[in-house]
């Protein structure tokens, strides 16, 4: 079956047709179910190349990975981000892409460009996380490309993005931890370029110094998100002799339970232990991981779906949608297993 015969079906002209089939608000609800009916009982499938030349979209969206973040493509952040995205991607009838962004300086930016983004084989672009002073973001943003951002940008506020509050989350960590009486705490960061690591030791930062605790700059170790990370991190750390460790990622911070562990250092009785973005394994670990749980796959879904609206309403003011977390209390800190979830904030309710 073609276009021609799915209008005469329906009664109506080919025009109408395609605009049924992409979507086009200029039809009335009645002729829409007619023409879909008629799809649906005869399975019409519209030629794709045919389609993107009436609607000049391909009905793809890239997701880029940029080159610091590739490092850490093992860590189970990614996966769950990645699913989030794909699942809004077919829900919106949306094909996914996943672009790795192998070099940072200008000539590999231009081709990345030329190639891919200005050769028109995509829609618009999520950005998976934001670097400090990446080229690639100056770059899109200097030539209107539609993208999202998951995370923030220091300075283009004018850019659509979905986060969390990583600053205020990682305080309430050192909250936590305070509460629980400790004084010398630490912390594991990830990448120093990363934005995301960057307002989570401010997090912690500001959690002491609200307290009037001196934030110790040899207590503070870059882990760089990898396990191996967190236990090199954690090995020199022991030699400062924290009382409790704040980690940026649950992938560094089991990296850290077995750095103590094989120091001798038994978890929370010599030292308590805190994660961040409560991937599966935080709950498994012995003891279970104290950690902040951030809607991962949301973030990947809503990135997804603030694209779709840039693209369509590209004069419409940037979105910035921040996402709730949760500290979620085990035993790693000293808290009993059972103990409470605590809310920690966001544009919408705890999921």
């Amino acid at each position: 079956m073609n276009l021609e015969e799915v209008a005469r079906l329906s009664g109506v002209s080919r025009s109408t047709v395609s605009r049924v089939v992409n979507n086009d608000a200029r039809v009335s609800g009645a002729v829409r179910e007619r023409v879909q009916a008629i799809i649906q009982e005869h399975n019409y499938h519209p030629n794709a190349a045919a389609r993107s030349l009436a609607s000049r979209r391909t009905r793809i969206l890239g997701l880029l990975i940029p080159q610091a973040a590739g490092t850490i493509f093992s860590d189970p952040f990614f996966p769950q981000l990645i699913q989030g995205a794909v699942d809004s991607c077919n829900a919106a009838d949306h094909n996914l892409l996943m672009l790795m962004n192998s070099s940072t300086d200008p000539q590999g930016m231009e081709r990345m460009h030329r190639r891919v983004l200005g050769g028109h084989h995509l829609d618009g672009l999520v950005i998976a996380s934001s670097v400090v002073d990446d080229p690639i973001i100056t770059h899109l943003h200097e030539t209107h490309y539609p993208f999202v951002l998951v995370g923030r940008h220091p300075r283009y506020h004018e850019i659509p993005s979905v986060d969390v509050d990583n600053r205020a989350a990682a305080q309430s960590a050192v909250v936590h931890l305070l509460q629980h009486g400790y004084r010398r705490i630490a912390f594991i960061g990830g990448l120093p370029n990363m934005i995301a690591a960057i307002d989570r030791y401010g997090g912690y930062v500001t959690g002491l110094q609200e307290a009037g605790v001196l934030p110790d700059p040899a207590l503070a170790v870059h882990g760089h998100f990898t396990q191996a990370g967190g236990y090199a991190a954690m090995q020199t750390l022991l030699t400062q002799r924290p009382d409790a460790v704040c980690v940026a990622s649950d992938t560094m911070a089991l990296g850290a339970l077995h750095a103590a562990r094989d120091a001798g250092c038994r978890v929370p009785e010599d030292l308590a232990i805190i994660g961040f973005d409560n991937i599966p394994a935080a709950a498994g670990v012995q003891p279970s991981l104290t950690t902040v749980a951030q809607p991962i796959a949301e973030l990947g879904r809503e990135a997804i779906r603030i694209l779709l609206e840039r693209i369509t309403q590209p004069d419409y003011p940037a979105i910035h949608l921040r996402l709730p977390t949760h500290l979620i209390l085990r035993r790693s800190c000293g808290c009993p297993e059972s103990a409470a979830s605590s809310p920690l904030g966001g544009d919408r309710p705890p999921l």
